[in-house]
């Protein structure tokens, strides 16, 4: 007679709270109803670390948007500067926990919703969507530049711009040139944008890009 098979909880543990790091910008609110712009730097099935500029504390609930799942209740476990720990209410599925993933891979910055903060000025929302993409927070852009990190999100948000002397020590941490940083680049190819997400993909999955597809549905 064969022994039966037990599951091991240790184990089913570390899987749940195994976290993925991933770029991702969400839509999100307070219990109030006011509208949230939420940067992830990595999640789990039962929690996960934001970036913030709202002013939360500990044991206040938010609501977050996540892909697969929907809407998510989750509450402020702890926060640090615009850093913000939040577990969920409620687990998430590996299901929703690989759509984040994916949607982080192909597509690292997120057109948030009309209803949601945005940033007033062309530059600020440049400044955001080329910081997630390098996977950077607002802290480490300010210590690399030796600013507050309310200065960081001052630009971002359009109400102030950095002075012209820290412009190139940004761009080199960004990654990018000094025009790229202040004029939009240009549009890049159907052909290139496809290349590209395969490539992200296949990084984020720990495979190579001739094993993903992409189907475009028009």
């Amino acid at each position: 007679m064969a022994n039966p098979v037990f599951s091991d909880p240790q184990a089913q543990s570390k899987r749940r709270n195994a976290r993925r790091n991933l770029p991702l910008l969400v839509q999100g609110r307070t219990d109030a109803g006011t509208p949230l712009a939420i940067q992830i730097y990595n999640i789990s099935e039962t929690g996960l670390l934001v970036e913030c500029d709202a002013d939360l504390a500990a044991n206040d609930r938010i609501r977050i948007d996540l892909p697969h799942a929907g809407t998510v209740g989750a509450q402020i476990v702890w926060t640090s500067g615009l850093l913000v720990g939040c577990q969920f209410d409620t687990p998430i599925s590996s299901a929703t926990l690989s759509a984040a993933q994916l949607q982080s891979a192909a597509s690292p910055h997120l057109a948030l919703g009309d209803d949601a903060p945005r940033p007033v000025d062309h530059f600020g929302a440049r400044l955001q969507r080329l910081r997630v993409r390098k996977g950077l927070s607002q802290l480490d852009i300010a210590a690399h530049l030796g600013v507050s990190a309310p200065s960081i999100s001052g630009w971002e948000k359009g109400r102030t711009r950095p002075k012209h002397a820290r412009l190139d020590a940004l761009a080199d941490l960004l990654g990018v040139s000094l025009a790229e940083l202040l004029d939009e680049p240009e549009s890049e190819g159907i052909h290139e944008l496809i290349d590209r997400s395969r490539e992200q993909i296949a990084r984020a999955m720990g495979t190579t890009s001739d094993k993903v597809r992409i189907t475009v549905e028009l």
